[in-house]
C-alpha cells in the first residue's frame, strides 16, 4: 500500500479530522500496511502490546475470556474500526483478542503515533476515551453474565446508561437499615457484605442492591470494601426497565432473592414473580458417567487381586483384597448417585460422610445392638425371628441416619439430591465395613475362596441394601424438615411433608427386615430379595427423578442459557469439569456463571 494510499485513508477517517495535513503526511510515511488471513490473531488477551490498528479492508471479531474461562464474542467490527487503543490509553494489558474474519488489511499505529495523534487532535482524543469508556463497561457488563440473556447490540446501550465508580478501602457503599437506589456490580477489587449473622465476600462479577430496589425495603448489610475496588452502577429505572423487558432475568432475580432472603419475596412490589416452567428436554439432564471409571478401576483391581490370592495365599494380601473388595460395591454406587447430581460437594465432603459412618455408625450400631439383645443368648440369635431383624434394622439405619445429619450442615442442604447423597454414602460406608468383617470372618489360614465369595456377594448385592436404604430414609428426613424453600415440596402442608418422611422410613425398616429375615425356603429369600431391590431402584428412580427436576428449574433460573458460538472457537475451551463456588464451597457444572445455592458468581481459579 502506497504512502499516498494511507494519506487518503486516514485524511477521510472521522476520528482524525482537525489533524494537520502536513502531520498526517508523516505519519502516513511512517505507518506499516500488515495483512493477516482468516484466523489470525491482530491482538491477544493478556498479552503486553505497543500499537494498535486502523483496519482498512475486512473484518475482524473481538472476544474475551469471561470469569469462567470461556470465550465471549464482544464485537464484529468492519473497514475504519480502531482496535488495541484500550490497552495504549490505560497501560494495560489486552483486554481482549482481536480476530480476523477472513482476509484483513490494517494499518499499525505504534504508541508514539498514536500519542501525538492524541495530542494533535482534541476530537481524536476526546472520541478515544468515550470509545473507550463504553468498551470497557460493555466488556465488564458482558463478563458479568447477569446479563447474559440480552442481545450484545442492547447491552452496548445499557452500557451508556451505567457508571463507573472507583471505592477506596474502608468506604462503606451501602449501610445496614438505609435504602438505596442504585444497582451495583463488582469489576474490580473485594468487598464485603456484613450481616446480623454471617459475612460474605464480594468478588468481580457479584453484584448487590437487587432485594432493596425490588422491594423497596431497608438494606440488611452493610457492604463494605476491603481493598480499592471499582463498581459498575446502574440507575433503579435503569435496572427495573431490564427486569421488565427480559423474562429470563426476572426470574433469574426471583431465583436471587429466593436464596438470598427468602423472607423478601412477598414483598416484591413489581410484578416478577410469574412461576417458573418446569425445564423440558435439557442438555443438562444427562448424568455423567464417572462410576464406569470407579467400577473398572476397583473393579478390576478386586479381579486382579483375587486371582493372586488365590494362587499365592499370602496374608498381606488377603488383607488388600478385602479392603478392595469391601470398597468397589460402595465406592461405584456412591458414585453412580453422585454422577445424578447437578449441584453437589466436593469430594472431600462425601469421603467424610462415608468414612464417618463407616468409622462411628458401625461400632456405635454394633454397640446399641449387643446393648438392646443383651437378653438374648447369643447362641439364639435366630433371624428366622422376625423381631431380631426388626431390632437390627432400627439400630442401624437409625445411626446411619444420625451420624449422615450430624455430618452434613443443615442449610447447605438445600435440594432433594443433596439428602439422597449424603444418605447414599453414609450408608455405604457402613456396608463397606460390614463386609470386610464378613470377609475377615471367612478368611481361612489355608484358602482364599470362602472370603473371595463372600466380597463378591456382597459386592454385587450391596446397592440394594444399605446404600439404597439410607438413600430413601435421608431423602424422607429432608422432606420432612429441610425443604421449606423446595420447588417440589416447599408449598406443600407440613402435615403432607412430615407424613411422607414418616412413611419413607417405615418402607427402609420394612425392607431392611425382611433382608435380613431368614426364610425357611432358599428360593423365598432369593424372590424376597429381588423384590426388594425392585422397591429400592423404584424408589431410588422416583426421588433422583424430583430431584434432578428441582435442581435443573434452579439451575437453568441462575444461568439462562446463551449460545455464544465464535467463528473462530479457541481450542483451549473446554466445557468439562465443575466449578468451585468461593461463597459456599460447592460446585457447579462447567456451563454455569452463577451459583445456583447462593447467588454468587463463579470463576476460574
Amino acid at each position: 500500500m502506497s504512502s499516498a494510499d494511507v494519506f487518503s485513508f486516514l485524511h477521510d477517517h472521522p476520528l482524525l479530522r482537525g489533524i494537520p495535513e502536513d502531520e498526517l503526511r508523516i505519519a502516513a510515511s511512517s505507518i506499516r500496511s500488515i495483512d493477516f488471513i482468516d484466523g489470525q490473531s491482530l491482538l491477544v488477551e493478556g498479552e503486553i502490546g505497543t500499537e494498535c490498528y486502523f483496519i482498512r479492508t475486512g473484518n475482524v471479531q473481538v472476544s474475551s475470556r469471561n470469569l469462567v474461562g470461556n470465550s465471549m464474542l464482544l464485537a464484529e467490527l468492519g473497514p475504519g474500526a480502531l482496535v488495541g487503543e484500550i490497552g495504549l490509553l490505560q497501560n494495560e494489558r489486552r483486554t481482549a483478542r482481536v480476530t480476523a474474519i477472513g482476509d484483513v488489511s490494517a494499518l499499525c499505529l505504534d504508541r508514539q503515533l498514536f500519542e501525538s495523534f492524541a495530542e494533535s487532535s482534541p476530537l481524536f482524543h476526546e472520541s478515544m476515551l468515550q470509545t473507550v469508556r463504553i468498551r470497557m463497561i460493555h466488556r465488564k457488563l458482558r463478563n458479568a453474565t447477569i446479563w447474559s440473556v440480552i442481545p450484545d447490540s442492547e447491552l452496548r446501550g445499557l452500557a451508556e446508561v451505567t457508571s463507573v465508580r472507583k471505592v477506596a478501602k474502608g468506604e462503606i457503599i451501602v449501610a445496614a437499615g438505609a435504602l438505596a437506589d442504585q444497582f451495583y456490580m463488582v469489576s474490580k477489587g473485594r468487598l464485603e457484605a456484613c450481616g446480623r449473622r454471617k459475612k460474605t465476600a464480594l468478588l468481580e462479577g457479584d453484584f448487590f442492591g437487587e432485594a432493596v430496589l425490588l422491594t423497596d425495603t431497608p438494606s440488611e448489610v452493610t457492604i463494605t470494601a476491603t481493598e480499592d475496588s471499582e463498581l459498575l452502577v446502574m440507575g433503579k429505572s435503569e435496572f427495573l426497565f431490564v427486569l421488565r423487558y427480559y423474562v429470563p432475568i426476572q426470574k433469574q432475580f426471583m431465583e436471587i432473592l429466593r436464596i438470598r432472603t427468602p423472607h423478601l419475596i412477598s414483598k416484591v412490589k413489581y410484578d416478577f414473580g410469574a412461576p417458573v416452567s418446569e425445564v423440558r428436554n435439557s442438555s443438562l439432564a444427562k448424568a455423567r458417567e464417572h462410576w464406569i471409571d470407579v467400577l473398572l478401576w476397583l473393579g478390576g483391581g478386586f479381579i486382579a487381586l483375587s486371582l493372586l490370592a488365590l494362587f499365592l495365599n499370602n496374608s498381606w494380601l488377603n488383607i488388600v483384597v478385602l479392603i478392595v473388595g469391601g470398597l468397589v460395591g460402595p465406592a461405584t454406587f456412591v458414585t453412580y448417585i453422585r454422577d445424578h447430581q447437578l449441584l453437589g460437594f466436593r469430594q472431600s465432603r462425601l469421603s467424610l460422610i462415608f468414612a464417618g459412618s463407616a468409622i462411628f455408625a458401625a461400632p456405635v450400631a454394633w454397640l446399641l445392638e449387643r446393648m438392646w439383645l443383651i437378653g438374648i443368648d447369643s447362641s439364639s440369635l435366630d433371624f428366622a425371628q422376625f423381631r431380631l431383624p426388626l431390632y437390627v434394622s432400627l439400630i442401624e439405619e437409625s445411626v446411619k441416619l444420625l451420624v449422615g445429619i450430624a455430618l452434613v450442615r443443615t442449610k447447605k442442604v438445600q435440594f432433594l439430591m443433596d439428602a439422597v447423597v449424603f444418605g447414599a454414602a453414609a450408608g455405604m460406608g457402613f456396608a463397606a465395613v460390614e463386609s470386610m468383617i464378613y470377609g475377615w470372618s471367612h478368611m481361612e489360614e489355608a484358602s482364599s475362596v470362602g472370603m473371595l465369595s463372600v466380597l463378591w456377594i456382597r459386592a454385587l448385592l450391596s446397592p440394594f441394601g444399605h446404600g439404597a436404604w439410607t438413600a430413601i430414609a435421608a431423602a424422607g428426613f429432608w422432606i420432612g424438615v429441610a425443604s421449606k424453600q423446595s420447588k417440589a415440596f416447599g408449598n406443600a402442608r407440613a402435615v403432607y411433608k412430615v407424613g411422607s418422611a414418616i412413611l419413607l422410613f417405615l418402607i427402609v425398616i420394612g425392607l431392611h427386615t425382611l433382608w435380613d429375615f431368614h426364610f425357611a425356603n432358599g428360593w423365598a429369600k432369593v424372590g424376597m430379595m429381588v423384590v426388594i431391590g425392585c422397591i429400592d431402584i423404584i424408589l431410588l428412580y422416583v426421588l433422583i427423578r424430583i430431584g434432578r427436576r428441582e435442581e435443573i428449574q434452579t439451575f437453568s433460573n441462575m444461568n439462562p442459557y446463551v449460545q455464544e458460538q465464535l467463528r473462530h472457537p479457541d481450542p483451549e475451551d473446554t466445557t468439562t469439569g465443575e466449578l468451585h463456588c468461593s461463597g459456599c464451597g460447592t460446585l457447579s457444572p462447567r456451563s454455569s456463571r452463577y451459583c445456583a445455592r447462593c447467588g454468587h458468581a463463579l470463576r476460574i481459579k
